[in-house]
This record gives structure tokens, C-alpha cells and sequence, in this order.
């Protein structure tokens, strides 16, 4: 036994009941650096202790082992010094040798080194708080994102309960900022939108939140205020200062900002509601000529809704079968072939031509028109895939776009199923895309209910503008979701953008670790194709590949792509297969 504990490789120390050492292996001395001899009779306090930690004499002298106290039954981790000066973690054990009162109990003490375990975790705890950082903040501006916006604003909300004492929001929009990225480029571009977020961060608070909120909108909340007057007060401020000239790469830069201002208040205490206040405000202060700022009012809402609603034309047009699909290919990079086709909706309005869905859906989500929108979508999707099938195009799936109306109806997946079915199909053929801004509220809400449910259901669901919504990595980890979708606004600048390069890396990597698909959409350019193909993006969307098409032009389309087609993107990279 004596050879064996003196080869062990944890050190192993006997000691009295005082702590003087009266035994120990060569792990030990290796790990302290002091030979048995100069530790035999000592105290391991008189040594192995860092400065900071060290016992006084006195203390040392009164030490005692209590073997009855149960202390001895666990592990401690201590942080010791070697006789060189190093620092190292010590993990000690500890058994008691009770000789029956021939002679004082004894103390074995097993010690491990476990720096390197200790090291490991301290990085792993700063990478997960560096992610967390990363994934709350802005990488450009150093601002919270819409991810810590939205923590903050129902934190604020909750505090705030049924007060009367209001949340205020103001929603910034940089005048100009599109003017200065054509014609200076984007690093000018990137200078002012850093000077915005330093000049908003000089004049809030300390409890204020400034976020960036995409592109060149900014959102400040200002939790605790009476009324809309100090609102209006910091909104002069920030317009005032905004405007003062900005120096950069030798010229003067003059921008300006238009702000949307609204409160909460005892009847609106929903964070959505508030932020849809703020957006009405400051979409009319652009309208007004920009360089100023308007407060929200129910009178200014109503006029709002009623210049942006077209009820009766939507009402017609559902009706009259205005409302049409169009499918986009959906390319593998990979495999060189079309995976599938995203159905979009168009207005094919009988004196404005055809209208693109922003142009339209505002209106129908204030109608209530979502859902008949929505089941015109799924209709000619599911139809699309069905004639593809039945000419011979197999292997393709179809791509549905799903409002937040329609995503909480009460039996939808179970309708969405029948669908399906009744043509043949399978939830498999089927990937449904949901809104990050849809699920942000919380893993206990409809929304994400449902989501559960299509992807118990056998139906994939994605992340839609995955990388500009509220929410982004939270979701990746609460949600049964199978893919992301990366935003077009992230992929129109690459590969020259190396911010967007970071960015677009990062959720490769992370979905690769996740297992979950990613489809990039806005590919316009063989560059871009490449980018993406070079750091694992397979699957591409984009008038690059095709514009958006109706179905009866699916078959010759593919028809013309199996024949050699050439594609707009295809300019192959080195060592990469032209498109077949």
C-alpha cells in the first residue's frame, strides 16, 4: 500500500489532528514544489497559502481539525501557490484514520490539480457571457439590440403595473442616412450611425434604454415619467444635436433626425401597442417634412388608420380573386438543384398594377384580412406543389409565409394537416416561416404553442428575416424550429460588408452547431452566391436565382434549368460546379 499511495498521482497528505504533516507522496511535492522533507512537521497553511490569504501566526498555532463537525465530508476548492511563485487551484478531500484511542485520529488529505479544469471553466463562463453580450448588442453601435429592448420594456412594463406612471418611447429615424451610404459609401455611413448612438447615449438617463433598432432607427425607453412632456423635451434635445455637423474623413456630414414619440398609459400598457404608437408617430413626422418630431394622440391614430386602411379594396379584391401567388426557387449549392419554392403573395390591383406585400399587408393586418391572405397563400402553394409532383418535379418542398393572426387561430395546424393531406402531399413537403417579432413574448404563448405543435406535426418551421428581429438567438434555443432564414438586409452588402461578413459567419456557425438549416435570401450577385457557398450556406434565394413566378411557369422554368440554363449567379468559385 506504501508504494502504491506514494505513486499515486493525486497528491496524498497524513496529517495530525493539528495539521502538521507527518506523511506525504511525491504527486504532492510535485504539485507544491516543496520536497517531503521540507513539509514534514509543517502546516500546509504556512505555505501554500497566496499572500492575500495567508493565517497569522496565532492562527496557525490554534488551528485544529474538528473531525465532528462533518466539514471533512466534502471537497473544497482552494486557490494555492507553489514554493516558485505559481498560482494554481487545489481540490481537496479529506478522510479521517480513527485509531479506537490507541493514539490521536489522523488526516488523510487527497489533493488534485485541477487548474486546467478550473481555467476552462472561468473561459467558458466569459465566452457565455461574451455570447450573451454579443447577442443582446449591436456590433457596430456597442447599443442593446431589439433582443435587450424587449427584455427591458416588459421588465418596465411589469414594474410599472397599473400606475399612472408612464413609459415613454421615442423612435428615431436618421434623416438622410441613405443619401450619405450612396454617395460617401458605408464607412461613412457606419461613422454617423456611431455618432447617433453616442449623441442619444449623452442625453438619456441613467434608467433610460437607447437600443438600435435596424438600419438607422434607433429606440430610446424612458421607464418612470409623469407625462409626454419631458418626452417632447429630450426629443428637441436629440434633434438639435443631431443636426450639428458631424467631421469625417476631412468633410462636414449633416444629418437630422425625424422622431415618433408615445406613452403608455393606464389603457395602453402592451408593449406592441406602444411600439405601433411610436412608429404611427414617427412615420407621420417624416411625412411632415422630416427634422422634427410627433407625439402620439388617439386623434392622430385614427387618422392614421384611416389613411393607411383600404378595407374596401382588399375586401374586393379578396373576393375577386386579385389576390394571386408567386413562387421564388429556393437553390441547393450543394446538390445543384432547386429545393423548393417560397409562395408569395401579390395585389394584382386593377389600377395601381401589381402590389408587393409591404405595400399591403399593413392594411390587411388592420382589417383582420390575415387570415382569408393567408389560406390564398396556402392554396396556391399547396396547388403549385401538387402540379409539380404530377409533371414530374419531385422532391421539392413549398415555403408559406404565416401571419401572427393566423399562427394563433384555434386549429390551425390540424387545418394546415388536411390541406396537406386532401392533395396528396405530406407536412414534410411543407416549410412554414414565422416572423421572429411573432414569438417574442415568451415560450408560454400561442404563438410558440403552435410552432411546437406543426413541428410535432412533421411540418418544418423557420425563422423568417432571421438576424434583424427582436429576438434572434433566444428563439433558436426555446423553439422546436428546423431553420433560419437570413434577412436580405444582411445579405445585399456581402461579401464587401465585413461587418455583415461577422455577423452572417456567426449564424453559420451557430446553426451548424444547432443542426438547423439556413436558407439566405436577396442573392442577387455570383459574388455573393460564392460568399455564402465558401462559409456553408447551401441553400440561396434571390432574384440571382429567379424572380418570383406564377405556377403555371414552374414546370417550363425547371424544364429550361434541367437543359443547361444559365443562372444569374453562376460564375462558379474555383473548384465549384457550374449550376445544373
Amino acid at each position: 500500500m506504501a508504494v502504491i499511495a506514494q505513486h499515486a498521482s493525486d497528491g496524498l497528505v497524513i496529517q495530525d489532528i493539528h495539521g502538521r504533516i507527518e506523511w506525504s507522496n511525491s504527486a504532492y511535492s510535485r504539485m507544491t514544489g516543496y520536497s517531503a522533507e521540507e513539509l514534514r512537521g509543517r502546516r500546509p497553511q504556512e505555505f501554500v497559502l497566496p499572500p492575500e490569504d495567508r493565517l497569522t501566526p496565532e492562527e496557525i498555532e490554534d488551528f485544529k481539525y474538528d473531525i465532528s463537525s462533518g466539514a471533512l465530508d466534502s471537497f473544497e476548492i482552494i486557490r494555492n501557490v507553489r514554493k516558485s511563485g505559481e498560482f494554481f487551484w487545489n481540490q481537496l478531500g479529506f478522510a479521517v484514520v480513527d485509531h479506537n484511542g490507541a493514539r490521536a485520529p489522523q488526516i488523510v488529505v487527497i489533493a488534485r490539480d485541477v487548474t486546467e479544469q478550473i481555467e476552462r471553466e472561468e473561459a467558458l463562463k466569459r465566452a457565455k457571457q461574451d455570447i450573451q453580450h454579443r447577442a443582446e448588442h449591436d456590433l457596430l453601435t456597442g447599443l442593446p439590440n431589439r433582443m435587450k429592448l424587449a427584455g427591458f420594456f416588459s421588465r418596465e412594463l411589469r414594474a410599472a403595473g397599473d400606475s399612472k406612471i408612464g413609459i415613454g418611447v421615442l423612435h428615431v429615424d436618421l434623416d438622410r442616412f441613405k443619401k450619405i451610404n450612396d454617395t460617401l459609401g458605408h464607412d461613412a455611413g457606419d461613422a454617423v450611425l456611431v455618432h447617433a448612438a453616442k449623441v442619444m447615449s449623452a442625453q438619456i438617463r441613467m434608467k433610460d434604454l437607447v437600443c438600435r433598432f435596424g438600419g438607422d432607427e434607433f429606440i430610446i425607453v424612458c421607464p418612470g415619467l409623469p407625462g409626454v412632456e419631458a418626452l417632447e423635451a429630450l426629443a428637441a434635445r436629440l434633434i438639435k444635436r443631431l443636426a450639428k455637423p458631424m467631421q469625417w474623413g476631412g468633410q462636414s456630414i449633416v444629418i437630422g433626425a425625424s422622431i415618433g414619440i408615445a406613452l403608455s398609459n393606464s389603457q395602453t400598457r402592451d408593449q406592441n401597442d406602444i411600439m405601433k404608437q411610436a412608429d404611427i408617430t414617427l412615420y407621420e413626422a417624416k411625412n411632415r417634412g422630416r427634422n422634427g418630431y410627433v407625439r402620439y394622440t388617439s386623434e392622430l391614430g385614427e387618422m392614421v388608420a384611416r389613411r393607411n386602411a383600404i378595407s374596401s379594396d382588399l375586401g374586393r379584391a379578396i373576393a375577386s380573386n386579385e389576390i394571386s401567388v408567386a413562387l421564388q426557387p429556393q437553390f441547393d449549392l450543394t446538390r445543384n438543384r432547386v429545393r423548393g419554392f417560397e409562395a408569395l403573395v401579390r395585389w394584382n390591383h386593377p389600377s395601381r398594377g401589381v402590389l408587393l406585400p409591404a405595400e399591403f399587408l399593413p392594411a390587411a393586418e388592420i382589417q383582420g384580412c390575415m387570415q382569408a391572405i393567408d389560406q390564398i397563400a396556402i392554396d396556391g402553394a399547396l396547388d403549385a406543389l401538387k402540379m409539380l409532383r404530377s409533371e414530374g418535379h419531385e422532391g421539392m418542398s413549398v415555403s408559406i409565409n404565416v401571419s401572427a393572426r393566423t399562427l394563433t387561430q384555434k386549429g390551425y395546424v390540424d387545418k394546415l394537416k388536411w390541406e396537406v393531406e386532401t392533395r396528396g402531399l405530406e407536412p414534410r413537403d411543407v416549410v412554414v416561416e414565422v416572423l421572429e417579432t411573432i414569438v417574442i413574448e415568451g415560450r408560454d404563448n400561442v404563438a410558440a404553442q403552435t410552432i411546437a405543435a406543426l413541428s410535432e406535426a412533421g411540418f418544418a418551421v423557420e425563422l423568417d428575416d432571421f438576424g434583424i428581429g427582436y429576438s434572434g438567438l433566444v428563439n433558436l434555443t426555446r423553439l422546436p424550429i428546423q431553420g433560419v432564414k437570413i434577412d436580405r438586409s444582411l445579405v445585399q452588402d456581402l461579401p464587401a460588408d465585413t461587418t455583415a461578413q461577422t455577423v452572417v459567419r456567426a449564424i453559420f456557425r451557430l446553426c451548424e452547431d444547432l443542426d438547423l438549416s439556413v436558407v439566405s435570401e436577396g442573392v442577387e450577385r455570383a459574388e455573393q452566391a460564392q460568399f455564402l457557398q465558401q462559409i456553408g450556406g447551401h441553400v440561396i434565394q434571390g432574384f440571382g436565382i429567379a424572380r418570383p413566378m406564377p405556377a403555371r411557369d414552374l414546370p417550363g422554368w425547371l424544364n429550361r434549368l434541367r437543359e443547361g440554363m444559365t443562372l444569374p449567379v453562376a460564375e462558379p468559385a474555383p473548384n465549384v460546379r457550374r449550376f445544373q
